[in-house]
């Protein structure tokens, strides 16, 4: 069989899973030619993590961005900077998993709405309140989409312009009573349903008025154990193709400029087999992305800029 017998064959399992569906034939063969791209090209990276088919595959590059990664990147360079100040206690245990105590809800998908920012706020807010109730409540990413007045629902948003509208509104519902929908519609809050925490504001990780100085990460190893599921952003463009493994890339191959994807940091380790420190990440592209719907990233490079934006809503009960 050659490769284009195999390349085809490959776009119709494709279709299959994901359940894709196109308008017209010329949308077919236009998709197909976008996914052969992709595919080949994966076949030619030379990259220590595992690449391949994923449920982005169809899109351009430009599309993904376009589509899928919406942190207000703008907003971040002129947010206000609260800094909080870590002192290493090496309390830190050598490995952690906020998902092993049950700070973290099952991983949610986004859908084709930019509201990453969203769901980066929400698990944040969500291991708060395991922290201080001591059970699970998940809460509602569309009431943020719909109702939040800072960020701009599917077209970006930014964790802490969402906590500081949070703090200002005076709480957030669950998701059962307002479910996602993955487009913005009228705003249904009702603040009878609020969750029974009071947002008081944000702090971000950092020691200085920079909001862009790198952090030092043992410093975010200290502060993730401290405080429970981090709000961070990254530059996203590899995880198109991201299928498992410890993502690594040099500066050049994923700048900090091109930070542009909002995502919760839940745990640490090391692995043996390749000598690496890496980050776990909760996406919010469904389970069936990634690592079941995780990442796991080097630690201690400042790979894609995980070091740099690193963020918590402050609350009370």
């Amino acid at each position: 069989m050659d490769i284009d017998a195999i390349m085809f064959q490959q776009f119709q399992k494709f279709i299959k899973k994901y359940h894709k569906k196109y308008s017209s034939v010329n949308e077919f063969l236009a998709r197909y030619e976008v996914f052969r791209r992709n595919t080949m090209a994966t076949f030619k990276e030379e990259n220590s993590y595992r690449t391949g088919i994923t449920k982005f595959s169809d899109l351009t590059h430009q599309e993904f961005a376009k589509i899928y990664l919406n942190l207000n990147y703008d907003a971040m360079a002129v947010a206000n900077f609260n800094p909080h100040i870590v002192k290493i206690s090496n309390a830190a245990p050598d490995s952690w998993d906020w998902r092993d105590h049950g700070y973290v809800s099952p991983v949610k998908d986004q859908g084709s709405c930019g509201s990453c920012w969203a769901f980066s706020t929400i698990a944040n807010l969500e291991g708060l309140y395991y922290k201080g109730k001591g059970t699970m409540v998940t809460m509602s990413e569309q009431m943020l989409v719909d109702c939040d007045t800072y960020d701009s629902a599917c077209n970006g948003g930014l964790m802490e312009y969402s906590f500081t509208w949070l703090q200002e509104n005076g709480g957030i519902m669950t998701d059962t009573d307002y479910p996602y929908k993955g487009y913005k519609s009228t705003c249904k809050s009702d603040p009878s349903k609020y969750v029974d925490m009071t947002i008081t504001g944000y702090t971000k990780l950092g020691s200085s008025s920079t909001t862009w100085d790198p952090v030092d990460e043992d410093e975010i190893k200290e502060f993730l154990y401290e405080t429970g599921p981090l709000a961070v952003a990254l530059n996203a463009n590899p995880l198109q193709t991201y299928s498992s493994g410890i993502l690594d890339k040099t500066s050049s191959q994923c700048p900090v400029s091109g930070m542009n994807h909002a995502v919760t940091m839940v745990g640490y380790g090391h692995d043996d087999a390749s000598d690496k420190d890496y980050w776990i990440v909760k996406n919010s592209w469904g389970q069936s992305w990634g690592e079941s719907g995780y990442f796991r990233i080097r630690r201690g490079n400042g790979t894609c800029g995980i070091n740099c934006y690193i963020t918590t809503a402050t609350v009370s009960f």
